[in-house]
């Protein structure tokens, strides 16, 4: 059985080559039913032990500083297939998952601003995402990054928003431009829980965020981010991820 370290210098070759991968799930609009946007999803498939469980790498990868160049391949390797995706016309955006550990490299906002302006991206083109159960981080380092990439376009979203009474905290301190609800309480949504959900998704708009479902897998779950108000949904019945997606 590989130990954390055999990991961390797997995955530190792995970055470098073609078992680190992006998986894109698309979203869409609510309002008109179309594609808008894609997240990225890190995988990793390793030559003796097959797919790592994505927690698993993220967590190696914080441990063992490694985050830092796994988010700067996935931010170059998403940027390049949205230009592949804009020279077929379509104009959608992509979104990627980040650490905020690797806010911590006060490098990394000046990075993604140089690939963005090398591919000569417009505002919107790219958007970042946190999640709720990072490691925590100095905000003294943190926030002026956020605040620098959304200068120069770059979106700022949040995940796991609702989950808790806490998360509406980031709407204050953190320059967001979207939230995203966990698919668990989309889709378990019902009676005092849907009021409280619609609600959380009221505020967000209050506070001109836009608002993503996640987790969506039948067709009653749409009906439910509908009824929530929701901008976008996602989620395994528009489409699981696939590393060679061709959109329709």
């Amino acid at each position: 059985m590989a130990t954390t370290e055999d990991l961390a210098d797997d995955l530190a070759t792995a970055v470098r080559g073609a078992d680190v991968y992006a998986a894109y799930q698309p979203q869409v609009s609510l309002e008109s039913g179309s594609i808008v946007a894609a997240e990225a999803l890190c995988r990793w498939r390793h030559p003796r032990l097959g797919d790592i469980d994505p927690a698993t790498m993220i967590g190696v990868a914080e441990q063992s500083g490694v985050i830092h160049a796994l988010g700067r391949r996935m931010i170059d390797e998403c940027l390049d297939t949205l230009a592949g995706w804009r020279e077929m016309g379509r104009d959608w955006a992509v979104a990627v998952n980040v650490s905020p550990l690797q806010f911590e490299d006060e490098s990394f906002a000046d990075h993604v601003a140089t690939e963005l302006g090398r591919r000569m991206f417009t505002s919107g083109a790219l958007v970042l995402e946190l999640t709720q159960d990072a490691q925590p981080v100095d905000e003294r380092v943190v926030l002026p990054q956020l605040r620098l990439l959304r200068e120069i376009g770059v979106e700022i979203s949040f995940a796991g928003y609702g989950a808790s009474p806490g998360s509406l905290d980031r709407l204050r301190s953190v320059p967001l431009t979207e939230v995203k609800l966990p698919g668990n309480l989309v889709r378990s949504a019902a009676g005092p829980a849907l009021d409280a959900l619609r609600d959380s998704v009221e505020i967000a708009h209050a506070h001109g965020l836009r608002v993503v479902a996640e987790g969506i897998e039948t067709l009653s779950h749409l009906d439910i981010a509908v009824l929530l108000g929701c901008d976008r949904a996602q989620g395994f019945l528009i489409r699981h991820p696939d590393s060679e997606i061709v959109f329709p």
